[in-house]
Formats: C-alpha cells, sequence, structure tokens
C-alpha cells in the first residue's frame, strides 16, 4: 500500500462480562494508545459467546483483552477455540483468578494482568503486542484448502477478483476468500503499494517503473493507472530509499 498512507488502526476487543470492569479498560486502553498516538478502534463485548459470534462473523481484531472468569463459556475456553480456528490475534489475559489465568501458555496467550488492572503494565502489554504484529513474518489466510500460510516476502502481487483477492507468488497463485483492502492491511506498511485498483504490488519484486506499466523480476509485466502513478513512484522510491 501506498506509504503516504495513514498505518490502518490497531483494533481491540475488551471482553467481560463484567460492565464497569469492561468500561474501565476500553477506557484505560484508549487513553493509553492515544498517549502513544497509536491510531486505534476499541470494541467491548459483555460475553465470550458474543465476541467468538462477531470473529467467526469475520470482525477481525489485532488484540483481544479476556476476563479469564465469566458466566457461560470463559476466556480459557474462547482463547481455545480462536486458537483452534488458526486465530492469530493476540491475547491478553485480564483475571483476578492468578492460577486460571496462568494456563494461557495453552493457548498462546501474550500477557496476563491481575485485576485491577495497572495502567503501566497494561500499556506494556498493548505495545508489547503491537510491536509483535507489526513484525509478523507470517500471514494465516482463508484458502481453498483450508487456512493457508503465507509469508508476506513470497508474494509478488495481489489481484481482486471476484470471490476475493489472487495471491500471485512464485510458482503458484493462491486464491483467499477476503477483500483486497482487508489484506492489504495485513502486509508491512511500506513493502506493497497499489499501482492499480484492483492490484497491490510487492515493492521487493519491482524491477523497472514505465509510464503505463512496471516489470517484476520475473519478467512479468503490470499496469499502472495514471491516476497512481505519481502516488506508486513514490512509495517505489521511499522503499528503495529504506
Amino acid at each position: 500500500m501506498p506509504t503516504q498512507a495513514r498505518p490502518d488502526p490497531l483494533k481491540l476487543a475488551v471482553c467481560d462480562d463484567e460492565a464497569a470492569d469492561r468500561a474501565r479498560i476500553e477506557q484505560m486502553a484508549g487513553a493509553i494508545l492515544r498517549e502513544e498516538s497509536i491510531a486505534a478502534e476499541i470494541a467491548g463485548y459483555d460475553s465470550a459467546a458474543a465476541l467468538l459470534a462477531a470473529i467467526r462473523a469475520g470482525r477481525a481484531f489485532d488484540v483481544l483483552l479476556l476476563d479469564v472468569m465469566m458466566e457461560g463459556m470463559d476466556g480459557m475456553a474462547l482463547a481455545a477455540a480462536l486458537r483452534a480456528g488458526h486465530e492469530d490475534a493476540a491475547i491478553i489475559f485480564i483475571s483476578s483468578n492468578r492460577e486460571m489465568a496462568l494456563r494461557g501458555y495453552e493457548v498462546a496467550v501474550s500477557r496476563y494482568l491481575a485485576k485491577p488492572v495497572d495502567p503501566e503494565k497494561l500499556r506494556e502489554a498493548l505495545l508489547h503486542c503491537r510491536a509483535v504484529r507489526s513484525g509478523r513474518t507470517t500471514l494465516v489466510l482463508p484458502t481453498a484448502s483450508g487456512q493457508s500460510s503465507v509469508a508476506p516476502a513470497a508474494v509478488l502481487y495481489a489481484e481482486a477478483w471476484e470471490r476475493g483477492v489472487r495471491l500471485h507468488l512464485d510458482r503458484e497463485i493462491l486464491e483467499v476468500r477476503l477483500p483486497l483492502s482487508q489484506v492489504a492491511a495485513m502486509l508491512p506498511e511500506g513493502q506493497f503499494a497499489c499501482c492499480h485498483r484492483t492490484l497491490l504490488v510487492n515493492l521487493a519484486q519491482v524491477r523497472h517503473v514505465r509510464y503505463c506499466e512496471l516489470e517484476l523480476r520475473n519478467g512479468e509485466r503490470l499496469p499502472i493507472s495514471k491516476y497512481r502513478l505519481a502516488q506508486f513512484k513514490s512509495a517505489f522510491l521511499h522503499y528503495l530509499k529504506d
């Protein structure tokens, strides 16, 4: 995506069946991220079942702040269900039950915070999760054959099509059932740029940029929209300087 675009907001979900605790954590997280100049979107859920249903319906999050002890499905069961479905969002357990929360290793929890939550410990946990997200080296994407792991560096370009996105790799094409905008948000900022409204190109794979087309290192040529030419050239030059 073009380097001039603002970074995508960090998407957080706070799940706690205690309304007061949920509101406090949402408020605290929002204040911390504003202080750190990190754009964020925060959604609150009053049950694990509600959050699980939202994610299964297509809602995507980068960080999940989960109370461990909840009525019905608890935070541990929710985390296990998400990991079983290949959901790779960072998970932060929040609970007054330390023994239960420390079982987080079973579901790859990033951090455990005791109630009442200390603001500085929450700050460290959020910044840690954001750093891990920014350095993500593989993506897990829904394809016709199931959940497929893809390294961003292996993507030559992404092409929008009627059912989602085709990821063009060196020796294969993966059909991903997500919109191009969502795939773009998952790729490393500054490494990919749009040369056309339906094409997102890995700048590391570009050999030449001409008036109406670009040439990849494998010799393949792709069109450049005249409306995106200046922006694409700027993104490419910026990438080469880094």
